[in-house]
């Protein structure tokens, strides 16, 4: 027997106990008669009888192979009964009970105890009606007479006192341990019960108070949702326009510087002014261009075409042919193999920073010095301008330190003498030569 399982150790005791109790009054009935006819006392056995008993196989085979049947199917049973088992097994027992003359009603119990568990609703309550009126039915002594049953009473009669009182004793003790133990388990069925109606209201709490932080939970990632939306609106508005005035700024700013050394050389020299303006007209198409790409692909034309270091020389030419400005380019690397983002921040830095000398420093000279150490590449932008001793951020500056933040850099300026831009990038791959 499980004794893990109170409900289930209970049951199978209970139906170990009616068996037993079947068994004892089977043998009451079958050997009492042979006992009389032993002791040459049956006239005065059957004298005290109110009937004629059956033949002694009905009240052996009969209440034994039933009852046997009956309780080996409930005891070994771990299925929940169905609703033909439920109206079978009391008829069953009923088939016991009357065999054993309605001495004892306590499989009525058993069947109680064995469905109950499995029914619910109406059909729980209709069972057990019907259990407790055959209980009390078969409880009276009304029917023995009326269907001339030899009780168990008339059979311990034949015995003496001593006897007779011993074996009432142990049938009271059956009937009253079988008692106990439906109370136990009807006790224990009822806690069960009770229990699992908590641990459901607890769960259902539990379950409301997911579902409420799940809504809450919802509603701050569409709260979420919404405001990342926004901010890689104003992310991308931003870098447009970062990517639109760094290309156009330059682009503008070489086309100004050149027509200024048009109008001196015009009437110096006619022919060197035309050829400054096809170059001014070269930088203004390809000044086009690159807004075009920026527009589209937000990537600077020379860098679709050229490597990093080239497209930096190609810079670094054209701004000194479009404008009277010497720029110099020192690379201490042989190549520069770095990430998409990280090319487009140094060619913008380096284009805004020239740009920014010429336009707004007047200088005629700009260095630009280009160095990786270890994973750290590191821009400077020195020109022979008027400097600033208090430089106010511009778009131009702003947008560098957005490109600079972005990669985990830093950006540093000095106006004391000429103007000077210090940027630092840490390089991902470490991978620059």
């Amino acid at each position: 027997m499980d004794t893990r399982d109170p409900l289930a150790f209970f049951r199978r005791l209970m139906f170990l106990l009616n068996f037993a109790v079947c068994a004892y009054l089977s043998l009451i009935y079958a050997l009492t008669p042979r006992f009389a006819v032993q002791q040459a006392a049956g006239l005065r056995f059957t004298q005290g009888l109110n009937a004629l008993p059956g033949k002694p196989w009905l009240f052996w085979i009969v209440p034994a192979g039933v009852g046997g049947l009956v309780a080996a199917s409930l005891f070994f049973r771990d299925k929940k009964p169905s609703r033909a088992a439920c109206w079978v097994e009391p008829l069953l027992c009923l088939l016991v009970i009357f065999a054993l003359h309605l001495d004892y009603n306590g499989l009525l119990l058993v069947a109680v105890v064995d469905l109950v568990d499995g029914l619910r609703g109406r059909g729980r309550t209709l069972f057990l009606g019907v259990m407790a009126g055959l209980y009390l039915l078969t409880s009276i002594d009304i029917l023995p007479p009326q269907l001339r049953m030899v009780t168990i009473t008339e059979y311990l009669a034949f015995y003496d006192t001593h006897t007779r009182l011993l074996l009432q004793n142990i049938l009271s003790l059956f009937s009253a341990l079988n008692l106990i133990l439906f109370l136990i388990y009807m006790v224990l069925l009822v806690g069960k019960r009770t229990e699992e109606n908590a641990a459901t209201r607890q769960l259902n709490q539990e379950l409301a108070q997911a579902n409420d932080q799940l809504v809450l939970l919802n509603a701050r990632l569409k709260t979420y949702a919404a405001q990342s939306e926004r901010m890689a609106e104003t992310r991308e508005r931003n870098r447009l326009a970062r990517e639109i005035h760094d290309t156009l700024g330059h682009t503008l700013t070489g086309i100004t510087a050149g027509a200024d050394a048009c109008i001196e050389m015009l009437e110096i020299s006619p022919e060197m002014a035309r050829k400054q303006m096809e170059r001014i007209a070269d930088a203004a198409r390809q000044g086009m261009n690159e807004v075009r790409r920026s527009v589209s692909a937000l990537r600077p034309d020379a860098l679709e075409r050229l490597k990093l270091s080239e497209a930096l020389r190609q810079l670094c030419e054209e701004m000194q042919q479009t404008s009277r400005a010497a720029v110099s380019l020192r690379l201490e690397t042989k190549e520069l193999r770095v990430s998409a983002d990280e090319e487009d921040a140094i060619y913008r830095i380096v284009q805004e920073s020239v740009t920014n000398a010429i336009r707004h420093g007047q200088a005629d000279e700009v260095w630009v010095d280009i160095t990786a150490a270890g994973r750290t590449l590191s821009i400077v932008v020195q020109d022979n301008g008027m400097g600033c001793q208090t430089p106010k951020p511009g778009f131009g500056l702003r947008h560098m330190e957005e490109r600079l933040r972005l990669l985990g850099g830093t950006l540093r300026t000095d106006g004391t003498n000429g103007f000077r831009i210090e940027a630092t990038i840490p390089l991902r791959w470490g991978d620059t030569i």
